[in-house]
Formats: C-alpha cells, sequence, structure tokens
C-alpha cells in the first residue's frame, strides 16, 4: 500500500506509503520539509509497530520515523505551544527556586509559587502530537489528528479494497 487511505476519521497507512506534500490538517501544498511522528522505543505504541513490520528498516532498538506534511502556519502554532511550556517550565522553576532560598519576596510571589504549576499542567493537557496512533494491525496503522480537509481529498479504504488485492489480503488477515 503506496498511497494513505482514510477509514471514517482515521488516517490509514502502511510502512511503504508515501505521504502526499499537503499538510495533514489543512490540506493546502508544503513545500517545507516534512515533519515526522516519532514512535519512541519507551512508547507503550512501538511493541505494536515492531511487530507489525515498521521497524524492518532499522534496527530493533532506534525508533520509528512516520514522515508526513504540515503547513507552516501549523507548525509555527505549534512552535508557539512547545514555547509556552518553555515559558511556564522556566518561571515554575524561578518561583520554587526563590521560594526555597528563603528570598524575601512579597506575599504574591508566595501564591504564585501555589498557583504557577496549574497553567503548565493546563497546557501540558492541550497540546497532543499532530498525529496520534489509534490501531496498528497487519501492516497498517490508523492515526488520529488530521483535518476533515485533508482526509476527504484521500480514498476509502473500502473503496480501495474493491479496486485493489493487496488491502483485501490485509483485510482478511486481519479478520483471521
Amino acid at each position: 500500500m503506496t498511497h494513505p487511505y482514510r477509514d471514517g476519521r482515521l488516517l490509514v497507512v502502511s510502512p511503504d506509503t508515501v505521504a502526499p506534500r499537503r499538510c495533514v490538517i489543512c490540506n493546502t501544498d508544503c513545500c517545507a520539509f516534512p515533519a515526522v511522528r516519532r514512535i519512541s522505543t519507551l512508547s507503550a505504541w512501538y511493541p505494536l509497530f515492531a511487530s507489525a513490520g515498521w521497524n524492518a528498516h532499522c534496527a530493533d532498538d532506534l525508533p520509528i520515523h512516520i514522515p508526513f506534511s504540515i503547513c507552516l502556519r501549523h507548525r509555527l502554532e505549534q512552535y508557539a505551544r512547545l514555547s509556552l511550556i518553555l515559558g511556564f517550565s522556566a518561571s515554575n522553576i524561578l518561583l520554587f527556586t526563590m521560594f526555597g532560598a528563603g528570598i524575601h519576596v512579597p506575599r504574591a510571589i508566595d501564591f504564585l509559587v501555589g498557583a504557577a504549576p496549574l497553567p503548565l499542567m493546563a497546557t501540558f493537557w492541550m497540546v497532543q502530537p499532530t498525529l496520534r496512533p489509534r490501531r496498528v494491525h497487519g501492516g497498517l496503522a490508523w492515526f488520529s489528528g488530521c483535518g476533515s480537509e485533508f482526509l476527504d481529498s484521500l480514498p476509502e479504504l473500502s473503496d480501495a479494497i474493491a479496486v485493489n488485492d493487496e488491502p483485501r489480503r490485509t483485510l482478511e488477515r486481519l479478520a483471521a
């Protein structure tokens, strides 16, 4: 399977899939370097990807890289979220250091020390990777996180099964 497919609101890819040069969120043409979804060896998803043959091109102890395209606007949004996390982390470290060192500070700083972790936790909770694995089976992987415009431009997996034998054989293996 060299082309990506959709299965409802999920993106379906295989290790041989070549990602289109369009943003996976807004479906605009991208000429920038592709982004990569990295499945770490420490991830709970790694054994599933490894058993499905996704790491056949590299050693078993290396992470799996899944390339996709993302436009400049959405990449900058991701960088802005990461900079928020770094800013909140730095402010937490500064406030806790001041508090722990016993530096005489106004009461407002005491309040900020207690409240500073809240925006950091909220930011961590809101920030998610663009592509999130949902299922891995039979050499195929299903991902969520793609925009509806991008998914609507892809053929449905069930339509590909009617035309091509390769996805049909894969789904027959899934059923078995």
